[in-house]
């Protein structure tokens, strides 16, 4: 009888570790199922901002009767009010869609190659590839890949489409990005995952 007593609360135990074990794994693996779905759904979100900013910036020649150029480099003025300006309109959209929305947690940064006529010494002139860049929020915690600043000029050259009065249009790189957690441990650490989106366009006029 005694012996019996002692295998039942040896099964008992193995079987409540056993269960403890496979809890704690469904657990994780739910955590992990929820968290992944919260931020698919967040990329969702970033597509459609970045795809519509890379809309307006291209059309900002037709819409509003602006230069093609996102910002002068000589105009450190200029720079600053088109990120405030763009910063604002992607945040106000995000906030739309997101109840949550945080701006500490989102980053932006907007790129142009363009091509530009440098007159010779000589006489004449050569092409000259030319990059600009816009960031705000906290777009330098993301690992935005940057083919727009890596572009060589005989690859802007092939491009870069051709207007009827000789001038190539510049192309624009729009990249958004917003912090998520990881996890159910990055909740409660706050290590998180860094959602980026990032969407093209060429200059219309």
């Amino acid at each position: 009888m005694t012996n019996s007593l002692s295998v039942f609360r040896v099964q008992r135990g193995s079987f409540v570790v056993e269960f403890a074990l496979v809890l704690v794994f469904f657990s994780s693996l739910l955590g992990m199922l929820v968290n992944y779905s919260v931020a698919i759904n967040t990329k969702g979100q970033l597509d459609r901002v970045a795809y519509s900013l890379a809309t307006i910036v291209a059309e900002r020649r037709q819409l509003f009767n602006s230069s093609l150029d996102v910002c002068f480099p000589e105009q450190a003025g200029d720079c600053k009010k088109q990120a405030e300006e763009f910063y604002a309109l992607v945040s106000a959209s995000m906030g739309r869609m997101m109840s949550n929305f945080d701006k500490t947690k989102f980053g932006l940064r907007i790129e142009q190659v363009s091509l530009e006529k440098k007159g010779l010494n000589e006489g004449g002139s050569e092409l000259e590839k030319r990059y600009d860049r816009i960031d705000k929020g906290t777009i330098a915690q993301c690992n935005v890949t940057t083919e727009a600043q890596t572009m060589s000029k005989s690859d802007a050259k092939r491009l870069l489409p051709l207007t009827t009065r000789g001038r190539r249009l510049p192309l624009y790189q729009v990249s958004v990005c917003y912090a998520v957690p990881f996890n159910l441990l990055g909740v409660t650490s706050g290590e998180v995952n860094h959602v980026i989106s990032t969407s093209y366009a060429f200059a219309r006029v």
